[in-house]
């Protein structure tokens, strides 16, 4: 019987997570207003044979990572269409509209669109539904920032702290969100992800790496692009002093210790 149940249980999880990737997918991971333009837009598709229907919000960030308390009524952006049907196969196009007053002018900010797939009611009794609701950040970036937004990852200010305390110090210098991946150092992991907001300063644990690594140690991790890519960035890690971690040549991808 134990055995039997665990069978079934099984079954139930795989049931969930297959049905759990949903019907619908968005256009891109993230999506960038350009203060330059009068909107920004995503396309919807309904992959399946099926009709569906979506909601789509927008949402100040939370840290507790929930959907909309209400505060979406504060930021001066619409969003259209907010409910629409999409047909088997089908798509739409999601835009959202910026006032044009309201948020900060000398830094990127930061939203949360969020798209709910709502599932159709199902006339078999055990038949489970799951909702899918999908997040991607949206940057609103004015016009007229300085700097290449390209070039914000290989403009971050990095500081071993003394080794006593066993940490990495870094410094986002510039008015653009830098999202870095996979931070590692001498191929240890130290971070698996690390959104840097502008002009804001992070601190991360470094590994106890022993004495048998050779040196100098090597810092590198992965940016996000505008458009959803991963660029590499590889330094070795200097003691005590400010760097910068500059971008990985296409013909550096070496073994770890030689950038």
């Amino acid at each position: 019987m134990p055995m039997k149940r665990a069978c079934l249980s099984g079954l139930f999880l795989a049931v969930i997570s297959g049905m759990a990737q949903g019907a619908v997918s968005l256009s891109g991971t993230r999506l960038i207003f350009d203060g330059r333009d009068k909107e920004a837009t995503i396309e919807v598709s309904n992959r399946s044979d099926a009709e569906a229907l979506i909601q789509a919000w927008l949402d100040a960030p939370r840290g507790d990572d929930q959907p909309g308390d209400g505060r979406a009524a504060d930021l001066p952006f619409a969003l259209t269409p907010h409910l629409v049907r999409l047909p088997a196969k089908g798509k739409q196009t999601l835009r959202l509209l910026y006032e044009g007053i309201g948020m900060p002018q000398d830094r990127e900010s930061m939203l949360h669109l969020f798209v709910l797939e709502i599932p159709r009611r199902s006339p078999a009794v055990q038949q489970l539904s799951i909702a899918i609701r999908q997040r991607i950040n949206v940057f609103y970036r004015p016009a007229g920032l300085t700097g290449d937004p390209a070039d914000a990852a290989q403009t971050l200010l990095w500081q071993r702290a003394p080794s006593a305390s066993h940490r990495l110090s870094v410094r986002n210098p510039t008015p653009y969100h830098v999202s870095l991946l996979d931070l590692r150092l001498n191929g240890i992991e130290v971070a698996d992800h690390r959104l840097l907001a502008p002009f804001s300063d992070a601190s991360l644990p470094l590994p106890v790496l022993g004495t048998k690594v050779p040196v100098p140690f090597i810092l590198s991790f992965k940016a996000m692009t505008d458009y959803g890519g991963q660029r590499d960035y590889c330094a070795p890690l200097q003691g005590g002093q400010p760097f910068t971690v500059p971008l990985r040549t296409p013909d550096s991808h070496s073994p770890i210790g030689k950038c």
